[in-house]
């Protein structure tokens, strides 16, 4: 239940509609006053962000819900959380899947492991996680690794690494071919051979492998962390497919985004199940700006270089881990 809050006092009125941007509005379940733009405008945030390099967004809107809004319990922030993050998949992961920018076998991978971490990862949370500051110093490290890695791989020269050569050679293939007005898909992810051992595919003429246990046990390790501290997992999916697996970040996004939706979901559920009680209302207006985001994103990502986009998530990262450190 909400209702529109005066300024001053805090206390609960009726009031008119139009005031309410001016007073902001009380939402019952999370206890707590905010404004309706800000709502909107962290939303558009957390979408942005994450559909344009598949990280992040459930970290924005963790931070978002305990330190831009307020809310006190640990175990309300996490499925909220979640739940803005499972809405970037709904509207980015179609149009990513137009564009042929999505690994779905990978992502079903990914996704199933995930699924056995998150009912794993949130039934520990909810029974021994309940107080997420303890937590803060050693998410700082471990973004703070996570950037370091981005960055090292970033400004290192191509000829120290062929399989970064090869990876960027692709992003620059599709991204050239784009920018001329190549129909995407033409250049896009294609599944060349499933096995239980490799698995091929390829992209921007081409070639990567894996083998399928690799993003299995990732995925499932992945969920864990994430589903029991309230993240959607990308902060530490998507260096892992950049860095271990070498995957262009035009195709990391979409399908990480695809990925982090399976185990969110089965997150979300089990939170739910366990009787923790979501604030829709809430979760109402900040789900309109993460649509609007989410919808932007791919458009605009697209046409971003490979470099840009991994500068961007070296940047996210490291605002993430200073902000942990409470530095900031």
């Amino acid at each position: 239940m909400a209702a529109i809050v005066g300024p001053i006092d805090g206390q609960t009125k009726p009031t008119l509609p139009d005031r309410v941007i001016e007073y902001g509005m009380y939402f019952e379940v999370a206890d707590l006053t905010a404004s309706i733009p800000l709502l909107l405008a962290w939303g558009v945030i957390v979408g942005l962000v994450y559909s344009t390099v598949g990280a992040a967004g459930g970290i924005l809107a963790s931070v978002g819900l305990i330190t831009v809004f307020g809310i006190q319990n640990p175990n309300l922030v996490k499925p909220m959380a979640q739940t803005l993050t499972l809405v970037t998949p709904l509207i980015a992961v179609p149009l990513y899947l137009k564009q042929c920018r999505v690994a779905y076998i990978l992502a079903a991978i990914l996704g199933v492991g995930g699924i056995l971490g998150a009912i794993i990862g949130s039934s520990l949370s909810a029974m021994f996680l309940t107080d997420m500051s303890l937590f803060k110093p050693v998410f700082a490290v471990l973004v703070f690794f996570i950037a370091a890695q981005m960055i090292w791989q970033l400004v290192r020269h191509s000829s120290e690494s062929n399989e970064l050569t090869h990876t960027m050679r692709a992003a620059e293939c599709f991204g050239q071919w784009v920018k001329s007005g190549g129909e995407p898909c033409e250049r896009g992810v294609k599944l060349l051979n499933i096995g239980f051992s490799r698995i091929v595919l390829e992209f921007g003429n081409q070639e990567f492998s894996y083998h399928p246990l690799l993003p299995f046990f990732t995925g499932m390790g992945i969920a864990i962390l994430s589903s029991a501290l309230g993240v959607g997992g990308g902060f530490l999916l998507v260096p892992f497919m950049s860095i271990i697996m070498r995957l262009p970040m035009y195709i990391i996004a979409g399908t990480s985004a695809l990925a982090i939706s399976l185990h969110s979901m089965t997150s979300i559920a089990n939170y739910v199940r366990m009787g923790v009680e979501l604030d829709y209302a809430l979760l109402g207006f900040l789900v309109i700006g993460v649509v609007a985001g989410s919808v932007v994103g791919p458009l605009v990502s697209r046409f971003i270089p490979e470099r840009g986009l991994r500068g961007f998530l070296s940047v996210v990262l490291l605002l993430i881990a200073l902000r942990y450190t409470g530095l900031f």
